[in-house]
């Protein structure tokens, strides 16, 4: 996931980056594998679902077959709401990473640490574009610190 964006990035970006997302990978793959399942089986046990109601009516046999549909549309419906519920872990974490990575910076002064830090919270969606940007500073003062 992280390899096709690190080409352009430099160097200490993509240390950063890396740690980033070694942080939250678990949780991608244990998201990515919830959904996987849950999509196909939300669409199918709902399809038949609806053609058992409304084209095939109910008689002895089709019961059963309905329950069975309605059990995997229940457990692929969990495993939706499971798989939200770690999105917004994954979000949580990311935050939490960036704003003690900001924190632990020495060479930026504080005012500017508060500044990226309540960027990242107020716009949570834009928080590994201001987490780049306070990188890209952190590393210019690095720079002129040096010389």
């Amino acid at each position: 996931m992280f390899s096709f964006i690190s080409k352009e990035l430099p160097s200490f970006m993509k240390l950063e980056l890396e740690k980033l997302f070694q942080k939250i990978n678990p949780l991608i793959k244990k998201n990515t594998k919830y959904m996987m399942f849950a999509v196909p089986l939300l669409f199918i046990s709902l399809f038949n679902l609806i053609f058992f109601l409304f084209f095939g009516g109910f008689s002895n046999g089709m019961f059963a077959i309905a329950v069975v549909y309605a059990l995997m549309a229940a457990v692929g419906l969990a495993l939706y709401k499971e798989s939200k519920h770690i999105k917004r872990k994954i979000k949580e974490l990311e935050m939490e990473h960036m704003v003690t990575r900001i924190k632990k910076s020495d060479v930026i002064n504080d005012y500017k640490k508060k500044d990226y830090i309540s960027l990242i919270k107020s716009q949570p969606r834009m928080g590994i574009h201001t987490f780049m940007n306070f990188l890209t500073e952190e590393n210019d003062r690095k720079k002129m610190m040096e010389d």
